[in-house]
């Protein structure tokens, strides 16, 4: 008898499953079929495990980075910030995360428990005046951070930041990945791809991976109203000045055409109200992120266009991240 036993949590990140949302179709009356490629099946809970093991990963083989001597740095909204807590414990790292203001409880207890040191943007001067000046702009914050990082480095203390707003291993992470695996579980009878955006790397990698095989099927971008605060995880790219647009949507310092087809404004109640129908119709609990591509992707599948074809949707997170929040207060 064969014994199937990994070595690490690290050999399970990947492969998540593809799961069509027939209830939910069935109630909304849909015409398409929606793949959800539910990314909690990841072994720390979220899409961000793939980009953390490879950036990671990458900085040990290039001997940038040695456990139990280098302490990893990351500015989040929580995800990545988890996955960077884990995967550092798994490895022997120390890690510093820097956590944005407003994310849920969970979150916070979790980076803990994985024993992260967290210290919050608002217990950081600097940071929070960056965020004030350019209304809660990731961006401007994550520049302040890397000043300060750069002054910890000349000092001489060894720390890495994983940067997940600039590190090309994020949207090549996807690229390898979960566009690759998108693709072979349709076996390429696929219509289109709907994703929220924050850092775009999901978008992007996916979107580089999915037109290499098929230029017919359509990306669609979503992002959050201006002022909204409540959608946490995804944040603004258009209409916003060229230095806020997240680097995985430029090339040559300018906004790449034909990454995206369509960009979709998000309902934040349509986005909240999406989440909680998907985990009564289907039993598939995902964060509010998530929510806002099924009510993206909803729009998309009620096109005519549609009708009868796979229209896959990305759920970045579960919703047990979520549960302090109103998400699912009804």
């Amino acid at each position: 008898m064969s014994k199937k036993i990994h070595e690490s949590l690290t050999e399970l990140v990947g492969h998540t499953p593809l799961v069509r949302l027939q209830g939910y179709e069935k109630k909304l009356g849909l015409k398409a079929h929606l793949l959800a490629k539910v990314e909690y099946f990841n072994p720390i809970g979220s899409i961000k495990d793939r980009i953390v093991l490879r950036i990671i990963e990458d900085a040990e083989k290039a001997g940038k980075i040695q456990p139990g001597k280098t302490t990893l740095i990351e500015y989040t909204s929580g995800n990545t910030g988890i996955a960077v807590s884990a995967i550092g414990a798994m490895k022997g790292y120390k890690v510093q995360i820097y956590l944005q203001e407003g994310v849920s409880r969970e979150r916070l207890q979790v980076m803990k428990a994985f024993g992260a040191n967290v210290t919050k943007i608002g217990e950081v001067p600097e940071l929070q005046d960056a965020l004030k000046a350019s209304n809660n702009d990731f961006v401007a914050a994550t520049n302040i951070l890397k000043q300060h990082i750069r002054d910890r480095q000349a000092a001489g203390d060894d720390i890495y930041f994983v940067d997940q707003m600039v590190n090309p291993l994020n949207p090549k992470a996807h690229h390898d990945t979960t566009g690759r695996e998108i693709w072979e579980d349709t076996e390429g009878d696929l219509s289109a791809v709907v994703a929220s955006v924050g850092t775009a790397g999901t978008l992007r990698g996916i979107a580089d991976y999915i037109h290499e095989q098929s230029k017919g099927v359509k990306i669609f971008a979503i992002e959050p109203g201006a002022s909204d605060t409540k959608l946490t995880g995804i944040h603004n790219f258009t209409d916003v000045p060229l230095e806020r647009v997240p680097l995985s949507l430029k090339e040559n310092g300018e906004v790449k055409e034909g990454i995206f087809d369509e960009v979709f404004v998000a309902d934040t109640n349509g986005a909240f109200e999406a989440a909680r129908t998907v985990a009564k119709t289907d039993g598939v609990l995902v964060g509010n992120s998530s929510g806002a591509a099924l009510w993206g992707a909803t729009k998309i599948a009620q096109r005519e266009e549609f009708a009868g074809k796979n229209i896959v949707v990305v759920f970045p997170d579960t919703g047990l991240r979520y549960l302090s929040t109103d998400l699912f207060e009804v």
